[in-house]
């Protein structure tokens, strides 16, 4: 009997130590493109190209299909040969290459009007494009007439871009957003028509800004809009509905987008094994037709992109590995003969939180969630004062932040228990 109490004695022990959370680690992974083969009479003589359909590690949208990117090998050595181990990449080669692609925006989409002009910015669309596999916003030329074209060497991140999800929110409720910024509720008038709304950074007031909430009033004149002192939109959202209670009302958000710092590049500036050349396609590329089934997926000369070239020679020796910039190299294999077989790669990295703790951050979030019926509208006395004027602050720095993916380890349940349980009453038993 002894021998048996102490076996389930140890299995609780051990019940104990596997319930607890599991700290999981981040994840690292390669990304493998097609492999240029000499010995594959499909191989063409001359330049060779990786874009979005032969490398899934370039910046690719399903929806509508639209790519930028293109890593391309001006063969100048020999334009009617096949690349062969031993050759070279002469140095200016190794084309790195981005066009911006135009696409209309979650808050675009509202209406089928050609323009969503706020504050004299246009939010209709926006340009998208790849930076070695991520994605980023190029700055429009004219904000407010977005077929001028765009700046490719003016880049930033996306922080933060809801789909259909709505928030609703409170008086003096803070809306916490990415990077440091957050949107304040400060309070709702009388009639539920307008709100005060204060956007902050790292817990400053940034900016201060009444708008409407009337459901009579256009979809622009309900979107409230933050840009920086060149006018491109920096945080916007639209106030969907305002419900008005007897002790308190709630602000109904949709379409919210906030975005980083913008990063200017120039002519000369290194990354890598690039320098930056130019921001218009070259005319070595010129027709050369890459991935995406949007439109615009031709390279002409002219063209709006950033242009980077390699900065140095790189020897097609056998088994060697070159790294280029942003996680992404090139290899060679060693086949010892002249056949060259050469792949791009890249290497990313996900932030992996604790399974437990994510989850129960849910559940949480899920229990204080406020559903109210927003067909109920109510004009009841409220207790609104005075609504503060326009304010206006440069936009500060923002920093990026590493994306986040929950864990799929799972801390076990209570099966272990009834186990347990099960072997103290066979020992009963048998006693």
């Amino acid at each position: 009997m002894k021998k048996i109490t102490g076996i389930i004695i140890a299995l609780s022990v051990l019940m104990v130590i596997l319930m607890m959370p599991v700290s999981a680690a981040d994840v690292t992974y390669n990304i493998r493109s097609s492999v240029y083969d000499g010995s594959d009479s499909s191989t063409p003589a001359g330049d060779f190209y990786w874009d979005a359909n032969t490398f899934s590690g370039f910046w690719y949208q399903i929806k509508p299909g639209l790519s930028s990117e293109v890593l391309y090998f001006h063969n100048s050595v020999n334009s009617s040969s096949i690349t062969k181990l031993g050759d070279k990449i002469a140095k200016g080669d190794l084309y790195y290459v981005s066009k911006p692609q135009i696409k209309k925006t979650k808050i675009g989409g509202m209406d089928n009007e050609s323009t969503f002009i706020v504050d004299g910015v246009d939010l209709k669309k926006y340009y998208l494009m790849g930076f070695f596999g991520s994605q980023y916003l190029a700055m429009p030329e004219n904000p407010a007439v977005l077929s001028a074209g765009c700046q490719p060497d003016k880049i930033a991140k996306i922080l933060m871009e809801t789909e259909d999800d709505k928030k609703q929110m409170s008086s003096g409720e803070k809306w916490e957003l990415a990077g440091g910024w957050s949107l304040v509720v400060q309070q709702v008038d009388v009639e539920g028509k307008k709100v005060w709304l204060q956007l902050n950074k790292n817990g400053e007031e940034i900016d201060t800004s009444v708008v409407s909430g009337d459901k009579e009033l256009a979809s622009t004149q309900r979107t409230y809009l933050y840009k920086d002192e060149d006018d491109n939109p920096v945080f916007y959202c639209y106030i969907d509905s305002v419900f008005q209670g007897t002790a308190d009302c709630l602000v109904v958000f949709e379409y919210a987008f906030l975005r980083g710092d913008i990063t200017t590049m120039q002519t000369g500036d290194s990354y890598g094994t690039f320098d930056v050349e130019g921001f218009e396609i070259p005319a070595v590329m010129n027709g050369t037709n890459y991935a995406g089934s949007g439109s615009g997926t031709i390279l002409h000369s002219g063209d709006n992109a950033l242009v980077m070239s390699s900065n140095k020679d790189i020897a097609l020796n056998p088994d060697k590995t070159f790294d280029l910039y942003g996680g992404m190299y090139l290899k060679t294999e060693d086949t010892s003969s002249p056949v060259m077989k050469m792949t791009l790669w890249k290497t990313c990295t996900i932030k992996v939180t604790d399974a437990v703790a994510t989850e129960k951050a849910a559940e949480e979030e899920k229990e204080d969630e406020i559903v109210v019926d927003m067909a109920k509208e109510s004009n009841d006395d409220g207790k609104m004062a005075s609504l503060k004027e326009d304010a206006t602050v440069p936009s500060p720095s923002v920093s990026e932040e590493e994306p986040v993916v929950e864990s799929s380890v799972k801390a076990p349940g209570f099966e272990l228990v009834i186990g347990l349980m099960g072997l103290l009453g066979a020992a009963r038993a048998r006693k």
